[in-house]
This record gives structure tokens, C-alpha cells and sequence, in this order.
């Protein structure tokens, strides 16, 4: 951004040429440090960003934003821009910089986006397009943005620990370390915690309110562990049981579910080994693992009626759990995807991996899969919110491109790119499903959580190509009651 007369709004952009954007080894591009934005209140005067200096905000954190202030402000050629990077070192350990805008997206203006679309499927009944669905969605969303995470994340888990959220697990990129943080809903801020004991890349993950649980990943193999808070605060994994043998390499894409203190559950996924788009091998086995049984070991259930699948969204509600759409490649429509993207930049149908509509009821004490209405369109690759003891969210998403304010890599058009955004729920009576709106961003494998009236979504898969397809974004919703 360019200054602005009366609110005086800088952007740091010096950060990103003198440090960032730049092609690495492999072809993909570095992206500029995530530490490249502030935001300081003084009177009349606001730069976009980071931190709002407020009455609770320590003096380390004032010192540090007032050289990060004075140093972005200098001359390029000034020694102040020193004091910009010194002050990165004197944050306090827990308030990792983290903003709003990035280069590839303005959050101000993709807020307006959302609420408008949000204001036009309101005014359009989904009877209109869709047969047996419901024009009364038991709520609505508020949308905002919270600060970034420290790194863009991707395909992981969250678990819900009194104020704080932990996101742990999946993909932090570039770069795939193996990391952990808390997000203090309170504070706003996030600090780095111990890491799962192993590396998972893409994982399957689940939390009761006690524990967060990691099941296999793409590089965990049959591992599993839980993270728990010690008595006085402090936190640890704990590996336990780990997947049968018959798991071998493991797998990713999974669903997981959790009934608190009786059932662990896994469920389809794509095997470890070969890329998402290509698959050979059949249905995975599904496993469940009893949690009332002091030393009991994963058991098969039924088997997932789908087929091989893989991104399906799970939740587990009234003892049961519920699984949504996915996806599996076709080797036909896949291969003459790669031909019409090769030779004339075109595509076939989902890239040749179809999204799929069919939904599932599992009763474990029936050990028994029975299928629900099945989703008014395809989704894959979304995620599953309980919001009540009735209703599921499902939060997006689906092979579509969405597009809102910003940028792509290799593109001049004005737009950041993602995946399907529209927000369904599926009501457990009435067995149908409500069009709740859409997200302020549309990205894929974005594990949401609730927290009371809100719902919190760290990171994801957007398709804009930066940070290898990879968001930092936080989306913040509050929930209420739709208007009658």
C-alpha cells in the first residue's frame, strides 16, 4: 500500500523485496517473512498489521513496536531499518508477530466480499437450485480476521484447551517442519509448544476437550499420540497405541471422530506413497480403538460404505459419527486432465479427481453404517464442526475456484484464489441440509473449531501458489441466531 492521506497507512513492503520473494532450488518461490507488518495506534495515525498497543501490552512489546515503527518509517538507505529487525528479537517468547494483509490478500476488502455475498444467498432461496434442502439455516456467521499464524499451515489438527487453541500437526511451509503452537483466544497471540514427538506431514486429528489426538499422516506411518496440560500448565504428548500392522505405511486425507471416553475412530483416507491425484490400491481398512478399556488395541469396524475415498469431512454427534462427500481420482478423466492442462492450459472435470455427494451415519454400537441424505453438491476436502446437539457445519469446500481482493502467483489478475466456500448444515432430525453462506476465504484441509458463539479456522489450502499453496490466514465467525 502506498501512504494514505489522513490515516497515515504505510505498508512495510521493504521487508518483502529486501529479504523475500525470491525462486528457490526447486522452482517454488520463498515467500517474504511473515514478520513484515505492524500495527501501532497513535492518535489519528494507524499502520496495518500486527499488534494494537493497548493498556495491557507489556513494555518489551511497546519497546519493540516503537523501533519496529521507527525503522519501517526511515529512508531505505537509514541505519533505523536496523532497528525494524531488532525489535523482532526483543518480543517476548509467546508474541510471535503476526498480521492481517499479505501480498496475495486484502483482508479489509475481502470482509466487505464476504458480507455481500453473504447478503445475496440470503435473498436467493437454496430451494431454488437444490431439491429437499431447507431455506432456514438455524444461524448465521459474522466474519473477521485474526492475526496470522507464524507460519502458513495446512492440513492438520486443532483441540480447544480453556483459552487457548492449539493448531499442531500438517504441513507448516515451506520448509514442512514439524511444529506446534497455542493461539490464546484472550490475548490474541500465539507461542510456540513442544512439537508431536515425530513428524506427520498431512495428518488425521481429533479432540474431546481433554486431549488432542493425532492419528497416523502422510509421514507418521501406524503412530499415534495425544496431547494433554500437566497440573501446572504444562504440555505433553504421550504416544499411544499405535494402528495395526495391517496399516503398514499409513495413510493421509483421512476422517477421524471422537466419542469422548468410548470411541477413537479412522476412516478411509489415501494411502501413503503416491500423490493424492493417483491411486491404485483399494479401501483402506477402518479402525476403531476403544477408549473405556484400559490396554484395548485398534479393532476393524465396518467397512466405510463410499469405497476408496479420500477428504471427507467427520464429526461425531449423539453417540454416532457422521462422515460427508470426498473424493477419489478416475485414471481416465485424470489422464485426460494432465493432456488438456499440458497442451492447451485447460481442465476436465474436478482436475480428474471427482468430489462426491454420498453421507454416512456410523453407529458403533451397532458397528453399523447406514447413508444419509446425501449433500445437495460435491464437497471434499472441507471440514465438520458440531454446533449443537442437532446440527453439523460443514465448512466448504469443494473442487471450485473461488476468487476474492489480492494476488496469485504467476497471474496479473487482481484476485487471490481458493476453493469452495459455501458453509452448509446438515440437521441430524430432519436429515436435510441449510445453506449457512460462505467464508471469508475458501480454503481446503482447514481443521475449524468451535468455541462457544465463535469458530475459528488457522491456515488451509487456498490455490494462489504462495507458500506451496498455503495460507496463514486466521478466519474468526461469530454465530448467531438467523433472523426470522
Amino acid at each position: 500500500m502506498s501512504p494514505q492521506l489522513r490515516t497515515m497507512t504505510f505498508s512495510f513492503g521493504w521487508t518483502a523485496a529486501r529479504y523475500g520473494t525470491r525462486p528457490s532450488s526447486n522452482g517454488q518461490r520463498i515467500s517474504p517473512p511473515v514478520v513484515s507488518r505492524l500495527r501501532i495506534v497513535y492518535r489519528r495515525y494507524i499502520m496495518p498489521g500486527n499488534f494494537a498497543i493497548t493498556g495491557r501490552t507489556s513494555m518489551a512489546t511497546r519497546l519493540a513496536a516503537a523501533l519496529f515503527a521507527l525503522g519501517a518509517l526511515a529512508t531505505p538507505a537509514a541505519p533505523m531499518r536496523k532497528l525494524a529487525l531488532l525489535a523482532l528479537l526483543l518480543l517476548p517468547r509467546g508474541q510471535t508477530p503476526a498480521g492481517g494483509s499479505t501480498e496475495w490478500r486484502d483482508d479489509e476488502k475481502n470482509l466487505t466480499v464476504a458480507r455481500e455475498l453473504n447478503r445475496a444467498y440470503a435473498r436467493l432461496p437454496f430451494s431454488r437450485e437444490y431439491e429437499g434442502v431447507s431455506d432456514q439455516p438455524p444461524i448465521t456467521l459474522a466474519w473477521q480476521i485474526g492475526p496470522n499464524t507464524p507460519i502458513p499451515w495446512k492440513g492438520g489438527a486443532t483441540a480447544l484447551f480453556g483459552e487457548e487453541i492449539v493448531i499442531a500437526g500438517g504441513l507448516w511451509m515451506p520448509g514442512r517442519k514439524n511444529l506446534a503452537y497455542a493461539y490464546n483466544i484472550q490475548t490474541r497471540q500465539y507461542h510456540e509448544i513442544a512439537p508431536p514427538p515425530y513428524e506427520t506431514a498431512y495428518t488425521q486429528g481429533v479432540s474431546d476437550g481433554e486431549f488432542l489426538y493425532l492419528l497416523g499422516g502422510r509421514s507418521a506411518g501406524r503412530r499415534v499420540a495425544k496431547l494433554g496440560r500437566g497440573a501446572g500448565g504444562s504440555w505433553r504428548w504421550t504416544e499411544i497405541e499405535a494402528l495395526p500392522e495391517a496399516e503398514g505405511a499409513g495413510r493421509w486425507l483421512a476422517a477421524a471422530g471422537i466419542v469422548p471416553g468410548r470411541w477413537l475412530f479412522l476412516v478411509a483416507g489415501h494411502p501413503t506413497g503416491t500423490q493424492s491425484e493417483v491411486r491404485g490400491r483399494p479401501a483402506l481398512p477402518d479402525w476403531r480403538l476403544p477408549l473405556d478399556r484400559p490396554g484395548a488395541r485398534w479393532e476393524r469396524m465396518a467397512a466405510y460404505p463410499g469405497g476408496p475415498r479420500a477428504l471427507l469431512a467427520s464429526a461425531a454427534l449423539g453417540g454416532k459419527l457422521y462422515v460427508f462427500g470426498g473424493s477419489h481420482p478416475d485414471p481416465t478423466v485424470r489422464e485426460i486432465h494432465l493432456r488438456l492442462a499440458k497442451e492447451f492450459r485447460l481442465e476436465a472435470p474436478y482436475n480428474g479427481v471427482p468430489n462426491y455427494r454420498d453421507a454416512y451415519c456410523y453407529d458403533p454400537e451397532r458397528d453399523r453404517w447406514r447413508p444419509i441424505r446425501r449433500l445437495p453438491f460435491p464437497m471434499s476436502g472441507g471440514s465438520a464442526v458440531v454446533l449443537d446437539e442437532r446440527h453439523i457445519l460443514l465448512m466448504g469446500s469443494a473442487d471450485v475456484r473461488t476468487f476474492r481482493v489480492g494476488h496469485a502467483q504467476g497471474s496479473s489478475d487482481p484476485f487471490w484464489r481458493g476453493y469452495g466456500d459455501l458453509i452448509l448444515c446438515y440437521d441430524i432430525a430432519s436429515d436435510q441440509y441449510a445453506r449457512v453462506g460462505v467464508m471469508a476465504y475458501g480454503v481446503a484441509t482447514c481443521p475449524w473449531i468451535r468455541d462457544g458463539a465463535r469458530l475459528y479456522g488457522f491456515g488451509g489450502e487456498p490455490a494462489h501458489g504462495y507458500n506451496v499453496n498455503t495460507e496463514n490466514v486466521l478466519q474468526i465467525a461469530t454465530i448467531e441466531p438467523e433472523k426470522k
